[in-house]
């Protein structure tokens, strides 16, 4: 399987994929077995897994993207 770019998913695709990656670990497969499975990056598994390891399910979950409205610099009434 070619690799993807993980940036240009949706929100919900990259969890349904981090989803697959700890499925898929949990059937005691291996690292490079997963990676040639799901096209994503070893790094990437990697750090997928031991996200699920450290804080489960919601450990998982991608945060937002860019920055959040309302932060940086106002125009003034001058």
């Amino acid at each position: 399987m070619e690799k993807e770019n993980a940036r240009k998913q949706t929100l919900e695709q990259l969890y349904e994929r981090r989803k697959q990656v700890v499925r898929l670990h949990k059937k005691a497969m291996g690292v490079m077995q997963i990676v040639s499975l799901t096209g994503l990056s070893h790094p990437g598994v990697r750090a997928c897994i031991d996200l699920f390891e450290v804080g489960g399910w919601p450990a998982i979950r991608p945060a937002l993207r860019g920055r959040t409205p309302g932060l940086g610099r106002a125009l003034s009434a001058a």
